[in-house]
């Protein structure tokens, strides 16, 4: 996974958990509010009480609320507060009491008048109009419309972020204050003659004046629309804690009807009802509760996840209800856990790719050794002994070229792997795991048939030896879930961007549970034994490739594995005749490596094949070769210390674009079958290579 990547995810998470933060202020807000009801106050202290609670709730350093005068035709400041105040500095800000705004002048004014919020983010980048008489110069703002009432303003001197969320939240929180200074005005509150400054005024398409009540029920009744849209899961709750009244997003996460939860206790939806009986404990001791990552359950027993709060609302002391907000974090949830195990693979990565290189250098030096002994053993016994060693360092290499599936998310941007032929992968796969499906099976007195359906045209840019290598995963352990034998099907379908492939086995299955956790690293129900990293590995190579993976299974029922890779045209067939040219028979070449024993086994293989070997321990020393001799041929390690092998095969070919360069890496299965010409490479050798082989690939480049 790359830093763009890692800070793209960083950014997600941190993003979910302070909406989560974000949205938890905002219920309390409005638990406090409500409890300003039990109180008999006026107009002008309900608005001082309100900036108060949104300056303690809040990041943000003043609050001020300005209503309407109809006599004056003009918005009048009536509370106003700051941080200072809070913190008891004696108000160092002296908030201008006569402060006045025209309808539309200044952003407040243009807020009331279009009944739309305005957010300032960063004053630096988009203005704030000045006012005369204005004490507080704010670098964020947000004006928010109080209905037909006024604007409540909230500032801070340093820039604010208003996310999408927030903002409807703000927009929520003013119609909530609107409605709620539109009450106090209707109980008859006359204080100063705010009844009149408080009144609803809109006018119909004749330009008549409406009944106030009216617009009340009008605006009330978008409110509860609103309610029944917005995305959280929302249960209003009586005093004794059961629901009275859902909205929809309950609806659609309970996928029932809301008459079967009406006179319930919201303990129903939760997987295990003491969850809910232990909230509604405590929030009797505390205005509003929170539950994370809570397991509920629908109306068809399927389990999800989700966020909840639940508040508090009370009134004169008494408790009148709670509100429950339930937010489904089932998407966010499974996106998290993709990352963390995306997470987890790079870190693995990291650890086997230097265990890899390390132990290929020290393959090489046993492998390059037995070969030369070889040729001069004549003792039977010992010859076959020798055979036997070099057969386990090629295994041993086998090995380690699956460790180092790992790290191929460092592959250079510009190595594309060449268009795969899917279908004949598949063919391949089927032949190399015969003996595992057919001849084992049948020796114990068991049958699997094993099933292939190709689609035409099924090409996907991924190298040839990861899909096998995933192919070859999926079916040992279908074969593994069918000891007493079965039916392996493998299909290809092309289809308009995708190649889907899909590997059914009429196995044992798996419960949902398990299915859930099979592309962990090291997660294996097979024992001790096994290393549980075949599915993780192929998961890795397939989302490399721009693909997915996926599994459906039930216990009894066997499994089915779908793999969707990006579809690609059919790889272009180029003739790439090799150079004719006749050479002299003893060749000068330039060897490069800083491990000194291997650099001894590559001197000594190629002196016996008749070339002529100058060699180098490090890249500066090969690069003062290459200036200042002539070679036919470099052959370079990749991994030194100071300068790399890039930087040799680069130096090669500036002082001779058609000097071959052959690199010889640890690191060699990344960029095995890839066109390494734009970077000076001619061939990439991995490392444990057999004499044969090294002698082979540089009389081709020669």
């Amino acid at each position: 996974m790359d830093q763009t990547a890692r800070e793209i995810i960083k950014t997600g998470l941190f993003s979910a958990q302070s909406l989560q933060h974000e949205t938890a202020m905002f219920l309390v807000m409005v638990g406090r509010l409500a409890e300003l009801l039990s109180f008999d106050l006026g107009v002008t202290q309900i608005c001082r009480e309100l900036t108060r609670i949104i300056m303690e709730e809040t990041g943000f350093e003043n609050c001020s609320i300005l209503l309407w005068d109809r006599q004056n035709d003009c918005l009048s400041l009536v509370a106003a507060d700051g941080l200072e105040n809070l913190l008891g500095e004696g108000g160092i800000h002296k908030y201008n009491e006569d402060l006045k705004f025209a309808a539309a002048e200044g952003l407040a004014g243009q807020a009331f008048v279009s009944k739309s919020p305005i957010f300032v983010e960063d004053s630096t980048r988009e203005a704030i109009p000045l006012k005369a008489g204005a004490v507080v110069w704010p670098t964020s703002l947000a004006c928010l419309p109080l209905l037909e009432v006024g604007v409540l303003n909230i500032s801070s001197f340093h820039p604010q972020r208003f996310t999408m969320q927030i903002r409807r939240h703000w927009e929520l929180i003013g119609k909530i204050i609107g409605y709620f200074l539109v009450g106090v005005s209707l109980q008859g509150d006359r204080e100063d003659g705010l009844q009149d400054r408080l009144k609803i005024v809109s006018r119909s398409k004749d330009g008549t004046e409406e009944d106030d009540d009216g617009e009340v029920a009008e605006s009330l009744r978008l409110t509860e629309d609103a309610l029944q849209y917005i995305p959280q899961g929302i249960c209003f709750l009586d005093a004794d804690g059961n629901v009275a009244k859902v909205n929809r997003s309950i609806e659609r996460c309970y996928g029932g009807s809301a008459s079967e939860l009406i006179g319930r206790s919201p303990s129903v939806i939760f997987h295990d009802p003491r969850m809910f009986e232990a909230i509604f404990e405590k929030v009797g001791s505390s205005p509003v509760e929170e539950l994370t990552d809570a397991p509920l359950v629908n109306a068809q027993g399927t389990v999800y996840s989700a966020d909840l709060n639940l508040v508090k609302m009370s009134s004169n002391g008494a408790v009148k209800g709670y509100l429950l907000v339930i937010n489904d974090i089932t998407k966010k949830k499974a996106f998290a856990d993709k990352m963390l195990q995306a997470e987890k693979l790079a870190a693995l990565g990291t650890m086997a790719g230097g265990v890899a290189h390390d132990f290929n250098n020290l393959l090489m030096a046993i492998l390059g050794n037995i070969q030369l002994i070889l040729p001069q053993v004549q003792e039977e016994e010992i010859l076959r002994r020798l055979k036997n060693i070099e057969k386990a360092v090629h295994d041993g290499a086998n090995t380690v070229r699956r460790l180092q599936k790992f790290t191929e998310s460092d592959r250079h941007h510009q190595l594309i792997p060449i268009a795969a032929d899917v279908n004949e992968a598949i063919k391949d796969v089927a032949e190399m795991t015969r003996p595992r499906w057919k001849n084992a099976m049948e020796k114990h007195g068991h049958t699997i048939q094993f099933k292939m359906d190709h689609g035409p045209n099924c090409y996907s840019r991924i190298h040839v030896s990861d899909f096998r290598e995933v192919l070859t995963n999926l079916v040992l352990n279908a074969i593994e879930a069918m000891p007493e034998g079965g039916t392996i099907a493998i299909s290809t379908k092309p289809l308009k961007d995708m190649v889907v492939i899909e590997v059914a086995d009429t196995g044992i299955g798996m419960s949902q549970d398990l299915a859930a956790k099979i592309f962990d690293p090291f997660y294996t129900t097979k024992g001790i034994g096994n290393s549980g990293l075949g599915l993780s590995v192929s998961w890795s190579l397939i989302a490399r490739a721009g693909g997915e993976i996926q599994v459906a299974s039930k216990p009894g029922k066997g499994s089915l594995f779908t793999i969707r890779l990006p579809k690609t045209d059919p790889p272009r067939k180029i003739a790439c005749p090799l150079d004719q040219r006749e050479f002299p028979t003893a060749q000068r070449l330039l060897v490069v490596d800083d491990d000194v024993e291997v650099l001894g086994i590559l001197q000594d293989m190629l002196r016996f094949k008749g070339y002529r070997v100058v060699a180098a321990t490090d890249g500066e020393k090969a690069t003062e070769f290459i200036q200042k001799e002539e070679f036919d041929l470099v052959v370079t390690d990749l991994g030194m210390p100071g300068i790399s092998g890039w930087e040799v095969a680069r130096a090669a070919k500036d002082k001779n674009p058609k000097l071959p360069v052959v690199l010889l890496t640890g690191w060699g299965s990344q960029y095995e079958e890839e066109d390494l010409g734009n970077r000076g490479v001619d061939i990439v050798l991995s490392k444990p290579l057999s004499w044969e082989k090294l002698t082979e690939s540089i009389d081709k480049l020669l």
